[in-house]
């Protein structure tokens, strides 16, 4: 948990960095970003370039990402050819050494996307068409771009993520970026910075802020009163139904079961269930709590979601993550300590109102403020590293 002195210093970071967001905004001072990702990757938005970002979100495979840069940046997100490059195939690491899928059940994306007419192919472009000039910095998942045509192009600063932290690639950056790439993204937004080299930044995956679900859907934030409770999807999976009876107290209950399970009509493959989908993200919009109570221990993405679009998180410790998100007042151990302390939140409105705004407070500085700024800082340096070569 983060302690009072430093949730002062918080603060007084969160008003510094967001002040400074705002003069380099008027000023014209931010950095032009292109996110990009292969043919073949199973997460993320899949539609066409300069769709907007709302119907962009919806359009994921499984995550809502860093949709944050959308709203921030001049930004801009394009689906890239799979290109040959070793650096470029950190992507089959999934299966070689992890073994989650084969590759062919990546590549085939290309052609098909579970549940859609179509495949992320309709929309791939190869990288040596596009202009990178345009952009002061680019961010591929998983390296997207080969270092023969990042070399073209000095004047831009090429950053990446590697999605699965458990892919060799994602230790083995911090030592070295991958080749041809500038700025290694660590998905990192715990409360210390990680200690790394210089081309090391700590940018989350899933950068948010509060209400920026309902900026980019053009809604009212905070919104009208809130009822009910979103059910993680790992906890949804395994939930009794007497668990879930016990919920409905706190209003209806958003839970995506196994028996909710769909299958592609042409396939039979499942389709993943997204919590950005029109049905899971009007529940995420209408909720009062999101929980998790079971299932395995998880990063924090969805709970990061949840808060960014009004929820009140609580997750079991044993479980989470992201603990520090929290606050003592709503984490707990087993079913039953969700429910007292789902009870606590209801009988006090008090205390529900002074963990909302600690959460919502943590995810702005963690999520969105420290790493924008970050991310702003290490391309200055990145630029000035280069014009002295």
């Amino acid at each position: 948990m983060i302690g009072l002195f430093d949730q002062w210093r918080i603060r007084a970071a969160a008003r510094q960095a967001r002040s400074r967001l705002e003069r380099l905004k008027r000023e014209g001072g931010l950095p032009r970003i292109a996110l990009v990702k292969q043919d073949c990757n199973e997460d993320l938005y899949c539609c066409a370039p300069g769709t907007d970002a709302f119907e962009m979100l919806q359009s994921t495979l499984l995550r809502s990402g860093p949709i944050g840069l959308f709203t921030t940046f001049e930004t801009d997100f394009l689906i890239l050819r799979t290109e040959p490059d070793p650096e470029c195939n950190i992507w089959r690491e999934k299966w070689d050494p992890l073994r989650w899928c084969p590759v062919e059940w990546f590549e085939s994306f290309r052609d098909h996307v579970p549940g859609r007419d179509h495949g992320q192919s309709w929309f791939a472009q190869a990288a040596d068409q596009v202009d990178w000039s345009k952009y002061d910095i680019v961010i591929s998942i998983d390296v997207s771009v080969p270092a023969r045509i990042t070399r073209q192009f000095p004047g831009v600063v090429w950053a990446y993520y590697v999605r699965e932290i458990k892919m060799p690639s994602y230790a083995a950056s911090f030592d070295a970026p991958i080749s041809g790439q500038d700025l290694y993204l660590t998905h990192g937004f715990m409360p210390s910075r990680t200690r790394g080299k210089r081309h090391v930044v700590d940018f989350p995956y899933h950068f948010h802020h509060a209400g920026l679900f309902h900026q980019i859907a053009g809604r009212a934030w905070p919104g009208s009163e809130r009822r009910g409770v979103f059910v993680d999807y790992h906890s949804a999976r395994e939930a009794t139904d007497a668990e879930l009876a016990r919920l409905e107290a706190f209003g209806p209950v958003y839970a995506k079961r196994l028996a909710d399970d769909k299958a592609d009509a042409a396939t039979g493959e499942r389709i993943p269930e997204r919590s950005m989908s029109p049905e899971g993200f009007e529940a995420l919009m209408r909720c009062k709590y999101h929980v998790k109570w079971n299932g395995r221990k998880t990063f924090g993405t969805a709970k990061v979601e949840a808060i960014a679009a009004g929820c009140l998180a609580l997750v079991e410790t044993r479980n989470d993550g992201s603990t520090f998100l929290q606050g003592k007042a709503c984490s707990f151990d087993g079913f039953d300590g969700l429910i007292t302390r789902l009870q606590a939140m209801e009988d006090d409105q008090a205390l529900y109102q002074r963990s909302l705004d600690h959460q919502q407070r943590l995810l702005d500085y963690l999520c969105y403020l420290r790493p924008a700024n970050d991310l702003i800082d290490a391309w200055h340096a990145t630029m000035e590293r280069k014009s002295r070569r």
